[in-house]
């Protein structure tokens, strides 16, 4: 009976278990729940440029493997049939012309030949060919900081896209706001002007400033829609797919806080950009040096086994079939070659000395987008502070434009105008925040950040 009652509970369970799995599986394919480091995974996983730098991985892997190979013994072997339709002949002296019958040669050989060859060789010594191989490395180094660039641009992509929802949502809510704050203001207007204590003016003109706000209501709901259908591109989602972004922009008001730990960060080791053209630099060094080394001697070992014989028929049963080895070191010694490894030489170091003189002037470039971006973060920190303060005392007068409007001292005007400056100053907010932002990801993407 324990055992049975064992079962029985491991059953509902398991049932309790795949009917939570399945209630989960339909919430997901109904609505798809982001926040920033969700969407940040779903376009690692589905960005194309990333998957096309991993193909391009296993390509220099491959190559590098290759050069490897070279290092390495090598052995064939060939096979051969010569029909000797004239045979090759020797030529003799005169004074042996006579013991041949008077003939001035003789023919060598058989009609029917085969032969049979297995030879090895290895490279000894091969300059060229150790600098070719520290090359390969370099340019895989080279790869990989290709993919991680595509991993830096995509997150910034992904960062500005992701941000530009929220401030597009933050921005509706404040419109919201105002709209809600215009009814009620409509609402109180017309039971005033119904009791005969508001005049036809005030009706009128809280009617105008509800109608007002319409337009630019519909035109943020659109603005909305807008930007998650970009962000959706980006990250590969189908376009009718619902997404629920749990986050808002003000969830993100701590990282203003964060400004000092930027403050030191001008060191531009990380930054793609400059590593690439360190790692091209290399590359190019290496190619020098392998032009420069065609000056140099190479060493290598061979061997070589031949199974061979001759015939003037095809008794295979009858041949005699003899064997030959030989081993052996071959080096070779590069004397002249008309200047041309001088003049390759000549222009790899032209080469090199461009990519030197880009290397600066990016480096500097880099070096301006950091400043630019951290005096963007210090305005945007500014502003928001300023904003802040801005709203809480935009609040305060349209609190007491009401009491005014309500008690009588204040006119629709007063109130209308008091509604507008607290509208004004919540979308400054939110700009602020979102220009912050924006400029940390810009930052971010300089330092090399993913």
């Amino acid at each position: 009976m324990k055992i049975l009652k064992r079962t029985i509970g491991a059953l509902f369970l398991s049932l309790a278990m795949l009917g939570a799995m399945f209630a989960q599986g339909q919430s997901s394919e109904g609505v798809l729940n982001l926040d920033l480091q969700t969407a940040l995974r779903i376009a690692k996983d589905k960005n194309p440029t990333i998957q096309i730098a991993q193909m391009e991985i296993q390509r220099v892997d491959y190559s590098k493997k290759e050069v490897l190979a070279n290092l390495l013994p090598n052995l064939s072997a060939t096979g051969q049939y010569t029909n000797n339709v004239m045979k090759s002949v020797m030529f003799m002296p005169a004074s042996m012309s006579a013991a041949f019958g008077g003939k001035s040669y003789m023919e060598i050989g058989y009609k029917n030949s085969f032969s049979g060859t297995v030879s090895a060789g290895m490279p000894l010594v091969n300059f060229a060919l150790w600098e070719q191989l520290k090359s390969k490395q370099t340019e895989m180094d080279l790869i990989l900081e290709q993919v991680r660039s595509s991993k830096i641009d995509m997150t910034k992509q992904v960062k500005d896209a992701y941000f530009n929802v929220l401030f597009a949502k933050a921005s509706l809510v404040v419109l919201e706001q105002s709209i809600d704050n215009a009814k009620e203001t409509l609402k109180t207007v017309e039971t005033s002007y119904n009791n005969g204590l508001a005049s036809e003016y005030d009706y009128l003109r809280a009617q105008v400033q509800v109608n007002n706000l319409n337009p630019t209501y519909l035109s943020a709901k659109n603005g909305v829609e807008l930007a998650e259908l970009q962000l959706k591109m980006l990250l590969s989602i189908p376009m009718e797919q619902q997404i629920n972004i749990s986050e808002t922009l003000n969830d993100y008001e701590n990282s203003v806080s964060l400004l000092s730990s930027f403050e030191n960060q001008k060191l531009l080791e990380g930054n793609s950009t400059l590593r690439q053209l360190d790692l091209n630099i290399e590359s190019l060094k290496h190619t020098l040096k392998m032009t420069k080394m065609q000056h140099l001697p190479s060493l290598s070992a061979f061997g070589q086994y031949a199974y061979q014989t001759q015939a003037e028929d095809f008794k295979f049963q009858d041949y005699k079939w003899v064997s030959s080895a030989a081993v052996g070191l071959s080096l070779s010694v590069p004397i002249f070659s008309g200047n041309s490894v001088l003049n390759q030489t000549k222009q790899v170091q032209i080469a090199l000395k461009e990519l030197e003189l880009q290397r600066s002037y990016v480096s500097e470039g880099q070096d301006l987008q950091v400043t630019a971006a951290l005096d963007n973060m210090r305005t945007a920190n500014e502003q928001l502070l300023v904003n802040k303060e801005a709203i809480a005392q935009a609040e305060r007068g349209y609190d007491i434009a009401k009491v005014r409007y309500n008690t009588g001292t204040g006119t629709i005007l007063e109130l209308n105008d008091s509604e507008l400056a607290l509208t004004q100053s919540r979308l400054n907010y939110q700009q602020s925040l979102y220009n912050y932002l924006s400029a940390q990801a810009q930052l971010e993407q300089v330092l090399g950040r993913e």
